[in-house]
C-alpha cells in the first residue's frame, strides 16, 4: 500500500473556547466536514469554514459529544447516551431515535453508506438511514474469546470499520471488521519508538478515518494521537499539548483537530 507523505505546518488557534453571540465560552467535542468547511457540535452547533474559523453558532438543548455526517445530515449523541439526534444542516434537531440498548451510546461515525455507533456495554450498531438500527452484541458473541469491552470510539472507511475502548482491566483495545460488522479481529496497539517495542497505554476518546492517509487515527487522553495504517506493523504515535483529543476531521488535504484546554489545531500541507 502506497502512502502519501506530507509535511505539516501546525497552527495553534483558539477553539473549544469559542465565543458565542452572547459572549460566553463554549466547548466543541466533535465535527464533520462538508464541501464548504466543518460543522461541529458541543455546547452549541457551530459552522466553521475550511480554515477552521467559526462562522456562526446555534444553541442546542443539550450538549453533544459525538457526531457523524450522512447524506447532508448530522447525527449526534448527547452526554446521556440514550438517543441519537438527527440534525438538519441549519442546526435544527428534527428527530430523536432511541434504539433498545443495554448500555449508553458513546460514539457515532459514518462512511459513504452507513452509520455506526457503539456503547459502553459492548454493543455495535449500524444503520443505512439513522432510523432503523441493527444491534450486534460484541461482548455476548465473543464471550470467552475476547475480553468484555467498554467501547468509547468507532470509525469507518476504506471498506473497514474499527471500534475501540477499554477492556475490563482498563487496557485499551481496538477491533476491525471488513464492513459486515459481524466478524471482528483484534488490532494490536503496539508500536516502535527508538527501536523499542511499546504498547499504547492511553485511554481512547475518539476514532477517525483519513482516506488520503489510508489510516485510522485513535485519539486519546494525554494528547495522544495513534495512527493505525493498513500495515499492522506500521503503527505510530504523536503527542499534542492538550489533555484530551476529541476529533480529527479531514477536508481534502486539510485536517481539523479538536482538543481540550481551549485548543484547535489546524494541520495543513
Amino acid at each position: 500500500m502506497k502512502f502519501i507523505k506530507r509535511t505539516f505546518l501546525t497552527c495553534f488557534l483558539l477553539l473549544c473556547g469559542l465565543n458565542a453571540a452572547h459572549g460566553q465560552e463554549v466547548r466543541l467535542n466533535a465535527a464533520v466536514a462538508d464541501s464548504a468547511g466543518f460543522m461541529a457540535v458541543g455546547e452549541v452547533f457551530a459552522w466553521l469554514d475550511a480554515e477552521g474559523n467559526v462562522l456562526d453558532t446555534l444553541a442546542l438543548p443539550v450538549p453533544m459529544v459525538s457526531a457523524a455526517g450522512l447524506e447532508g445530515w448530522v447525527f449526534a449523541l448527547d452526554t446521556v447516551g440514550r438517543e441519537i439526534f438527527m440534525i438538519h444542516p441549519t442546526g435544527v434537531i428534527v428527530a430523536h431515535i432511541e434504539p433498545p440498548l443495554k448500555g449508553r451510546l458513546r460514539a457515532i461515525a459514518s462512511d459513504e453508506e452507513m452509520l455506526w455507533a457503539v456503547t459502553d456495554a459492548g454493543e455495535i450498531l449500524h444503520s443505512e438511514n439513522g432510523f432503523m438500527w441493527t444491534i450486534w452484541d460484541f461482548n455476548e458473541e465473543y464471550k470467552g474469546f475476547y475480553p468484555a469491552m467498554d467501547f468509547r470510539a468507532v470509525a469507518a472507511g476504506g471498506g473497514s470499520v474499527m471500534v475501540a475502548g477499554l477492556t475490563e482491566d482498563g487496557r485499551p483495545a481496538a477491533f476491525t471488521s471488513s464492513g459486515s460488522g459481524v466478524v471482528w479481529s483484534e488490532r494490536i496497539l503496539n508500536y516502535t519508538k527508538q527501536g523499542r517495542p511499546l504498547y499504547l497505554r492511553a485511554e481512547p476518546s475518539a476514532l477517525e478515518f483519513d482516506a488520503i492517509q489510508d489510516s485510522f487515527y485513535l485519539l486519546c487522553n494525554d494528547g495522544v494521537m495513534f495512527r493505525l495504517p493498513s500495515c499492522s506493523h506500521c503503527n505510530s504515535i504523536d503527542y499534542y499539548p492538550v489533555d484530551t483529543l476529541y476529533a480529527r476531521v479531514p477536508l481534502g488535504f486539510d485536517v481539523l483537530v479538536l482538543g481540550s484546554d481551549g485548543f484547535k489545531i489546524l494541520e495543513k500541507p
